[in-house]
C-alpha cells in the first residue's frame, strides 16, 4: 500500500510550521509500523478546515488528483483532515469510490464498510462540535473583553506593547515614544484646518516613518488611521462603545472634531484651480435645486444653473449678503453651544440608554438566564438603533465656526483665507437663487438663506 501523508494546523503564530512536522513525525512513524511507503506528504500550514474558515486549502485539494486505487491516506488525527461534515462526505465518498483507506489515531479504516463509515462520520461530527465550542466561547471572550474596554486585535500605529517579563504575554498597550507625538500632530493640524494631502508631503518630506504597512504617508490612509476611536481612548464592539483601559493620545471632544471635518459630505479634495468665490458649487438653483457655477452675465462673474438654465445671479452680491448673514449671526452667539442641534444630544443620551440596555442583556446571557437564541434577537434589534443614534449623535459644530462667535466675528471672517470661508458657509447654511422679476439691480429677497 502507497501512503499518502497530509498534515494541517489551524494556526501558527511562528510561521515556522512546528506542528505540522510533529504531525509529519508521527505519520511516519506509524507507516513504518505498517509497511507503506511514502509516496507523498502534503502540507496546508496556518490554514483552518471549518465552515467558517475562508482560506483555501491547495494541499487538500490535491488528494483528489492524488489519491490511487489502493492507497492509504495517513492523517494525524481525524480533525486535520476536515472540521466540516459535508468536507467529510466528500472525502469518505471519495476514498470509498477509489478504494482508498484512511489511517489515523493508530487505526485504519475501509470507508467501503458500513462500520468503518459510521466510526468515522462520527469523529467527523465531533470535530465539527469542537469548532463551534471554540468559536462561541471566543465570541463571549470578545464580547466580555468589550464590555470591559479591554483592547483587540492588531496594535495601532502609535501605541506599542508592553509584555510581561516571565510570560511574555501582551499586559497592555502604552504610547509608543516615537510614534504617539505624531498621531497628536496628525489629529491637532487637521483640527487648525491643514489639509491631510499637505500633512502628508510635510511627513514625507521630514523622513517621518510610516506603520510598517505603507512606504510613505498616504493621504487615504491617513484619514483611516485618525478616524479610530482607539486614539481617544474608546473601545467599539459591533457598534457598541465604552471607554478603554489604555491611554488615550486625543481628547474625546478632538475625535468627534475630526470626525465631523472628515465625515462632512460636502467635504472635497480639489484637483487643479482652487476656488476664488464664496459659493461656487455650493449655492443651489431655487427652481430645479441643482448646484450653480460659475458664469458670465453681461460680462460680468455670475453663479449660473449650469444644468437647466433656470435662473443665474451675480456673485458679488450674492457673496455679500451671505457673509454679512453669517457675521450678524456669528456676533449675536457667544457659544457653540448655542448652535448645537438639541437633536445631538438627545441621540448621544438615546445611543447611551440603548447601549446600558444591552449590556445588562449581555449579563443575562452569560448567567444562562436568557437563551442564546433570544439574546441573538435582542442583539440584531437593538444594533442598528445604536449604530443610528451615534450616528447622529456624532454631528458637531465645525472648528472654525467656533473662531467667528462673539464680538470679533467681522475681524476673524476677513482674516480667513477663502477655503475656510467655504467651509463655514457649508456649516452654517444652505443658500439658494430664486427666480426674481425681470428689471435691473440685486433683489436680495429671491436669494434665500436658511441656517442649518
Amino acid at each position: 500500500m502507497r501512503a499518502i501523508i497530509y498534515t494541517r494546523v489551524s494556526s501558527d503564530t511562528s510561521g515556522r510550521g512546528r506542528s505540522v512536522e510533529e504531525q509529519e513525525s508521527v505519520c511516519r512513524q506509524e507507516c513504518d509500523r505498517a509497511g507503506w511507503p511514502v509516496a507523498e506528504v502534503l502540507i496546508d500550514n496556518d490554514i483552518g478546515a471549518s465552515r467558517f474558515s475562508a482560506k483555501d486549502r491547495p494541499a487538500y485539494r490535491k488528494l483528489a488528483s492524488t489519491l490511487a486505487a489502493g492507497d492509504v491516506l495517513v492523517t494525524w488525527e481525524a480533525s486535520r483532515a476536515q472540521r466540516d461534515l459535508a468536507a467529510y462526505v466528500q472525502l469518505r465518498d471519495l476514498c470509498s469510490e477509489r478504494g482508498v483507506m484512511w489511517s489515523y489515531s493508530g487505526k485504519l479504516f475501509d470507508l467501503s464498510r458500513g462500520d468503518d463509515r459510521f466510526a468515522t462520520g462520527l469523529d467527523a461530527l465531533l470535530a465539527e462540535k469542537e469548532v463551534d465550542q471554540i468559536r462561541d466561547r471566543v465570541l463571549r471572550a470578545h464580547r466580555a473583553n468589550a464590555a470591559a474596554g479591554r483592547p483587540h486585535g492588531q496594535i495601532p500605529y502609535g501605541y506599542q506593547a508592553q509584555r510581561d517579563p516571565d510570560t511574555g504575554r501582551i499586559e497592555q498597550r502604552v504610547p509608543h515614544p516615537e510614534q504617539a507625538p505624531i498621531v497628536r500632530e496628525i489629529a491637532r493640524r487637521i483640527i487648525a484646518g491643514d489639509s491631510v494631502r499637505s500633512i502628508a508631503t510635510d511627513l514625507n518630506a521630514r523622513g517621518v516613518p510610516t506603520a510598517a504597512t505603507s512606504p510613505s504617508w498616504r493621504p487615504g490612509l491617513m484619514v483611516q488611521m485618525i478616524r479610530r476611536a482607539t486614539y481617544a481612548g474608546i473601545r467599539t464592539h459591533r457598534g457598541t462603545s465604552v471607554p478603554g483601559t489604555w491611554e488615550p493620545l486625543i481628547s474625546q471632544e478632538d475625535h468627534r472634531q475630526l470626525l465631523a471635518i472628515l465625515s462632512d459630505p460636502a467635504r472635497v479634495s480639489h484637483r487643479g484651480s482652487k476656488p476664488t468665490h464664496l459659493l461656487t458649487g455650493i449655492v443651489r438653483c431655487g427652481v430645479c435645486n441643482e448646484v450653480m457655477w460659475r458664469g458670465k452675465s453681461n460680462g460680468a462673474s455670475s453663479y449660473r444653473c449650469t444644468e437647466n438654465f433656470c435662473v443665474s445671479r451675480l456673485m458679488d452680491p450674492v457673496d455679500l449678503l451671505v457673509a454679512e448673514a453669517i457675521i450678524a449671526r456669528c456676533a449675536q452667539v457667544q457659544s457653540v453651544d448655542e448652535l448645537e442641534d438639541p437633536a445631538v444630544a438627545a441621540a448621544a443620551a438615546t445611543a447611551r440608554e440603548l447601549r446600558d440596555r444591552l449590556e445588562g442583556f449581555v449579563d443575562d446571557a452569560a448567567e444562562g438566564r436568557i437563551s442564546r437564541s433570544a439574546f441573538m434577537r435582542i442583539e440584531q434589534t437593538l444594533l442598528p438603533k445604536i449604530r443610528a443614534a451615534e450616528r447622529q449623535a456624532q454631528a458637531v459644530v465645525h472648528p472654525l465656526v467656533g473662531e467667528l462667535l462673539g464680538k470679533n466675528a467681522r475681524t476673524n471672517w476677513e482674516r480667513m483665507g477663502i477655503e475656510e470661508r467655504r467651509t463655514v458657509v457649508r456649516a452654517l447654511v444652505s443658500v439658494k437663487i430664486l427666480k426674481a422679476p425681470s428689471g435691473r439691480g440685486f433683489r436680495p429677497e429671491f436669494v434665500r438663506v436658511d441656517w442649518n
